[in-house]
């Protein structure tokens, strides 16, 4: 998934947004005119469909990425389900849709890197509600939020859970035993397609210590204490361990 999903607890940095975006993009340049299905292409990236319109069900899956998910009134393209994405705009309107049968309009393209968790999605230029709904209100907004100055150090936990079902990572923040609230002022993580998690520190501080699940190799991206660093964790080299325990401390720099 490319937004910020609070609700999913899947938050992005902007250096990782754009590199993501510049493959997007890179994969939707061709489109077939009158095409209805994504074409394999042996020369570069798959040729998308062109402007098709879906119905289905919209549903919020709050997992570890956290995405949406359009269960399909009919198959396409040999899918019952599509993954909805937007690449223009913000998805205001598919937080507020979730739960209703929608219409959605965009390009169809064969799902590019690891970060897509279904074969196919859709990049979404227009969705309304089918029949009646319930409106659903939009995700809070974190992206102001600020470490209390008068906090010098703190742990995150980060608790990852593999068993069947949706289950987001749980992010706890604490100083002295005290849980510092929004934990989203005190830290954020990035799940890469590869299934490498990283977790950074808020505005004003720098990773000092990175330990957890053994068998996720807990370790520093860089050098500790320095602008550059990161926890580092292999979600993907602990398969098999269903129950995830990944935690860092974060300092301010002297």
């Amino acid at each position: 998934m490319l937004a910020n999903f609070a609700g999913g607890d899947i938050v992005k940095p902007m250096t990782m947004c754009k590199t993501v975006a510049a493959v997007l993009m890179a994969c939707l340049g061709s489109i077939a005119f009158g095409q209805k299905c994504p074409q394999a292409n042996d020369a570069g990236p798959s040729v998308a469909s062109s402007v098709q319109t879906l119905e289905g069900m919209l549903v919020f899956r709050n997992d570890i990425r956290g995405w949406f998910e359009l269960k399909l009134d009919e198959p396409q393209c040999g899918q019952t389900s599509i993954q909805l994405i937007r690449t223009k705009g913000d998805h205001t309107q598919l937080q507020v849709l979730r739960g209703c049968r929608v219409q959605s309009k965009g390009i169809i393209d064969e799902s590019p890197t690891g970060y897509y968790t279904l074969d196919l999605f859709q990049d979404v230029e227009e969705i309304t509600a089918v029949g009646s709904c319930v409106l659903q209100a939009p995700f809070p907004d974190y992206s102001h939020a600020k470490p209390d100055m008068a906090v010098s150090d703190y742990r995150v936990d980060m608790y990852v859970n593999y068993e069947p079902g949706d289950h987001p990572i749980v992010v706890r923040v604490t100083n002295a035993g005290k849980e510092l609230k929004p934990w989203h002022a005190y830290a954020s993580h990035f799940l890469t397609g590869g299934f490498v998690l990283y977790g950074y520190c808020g505005e004003g501080f720098v990773v000092d210590k990175v330990f957890g699940t053994p068998q996720a190799n807990p370790s520093h991206f860089a050098g500790p204490r320095t602008s550059d660093d990161r926890a580092t964790f292999d979600a993907e080299g602990a398969a098999g361990i269903k129950h995830l325990t990944l935690t860092y401390t974060c300092v301010r720099p002297r």
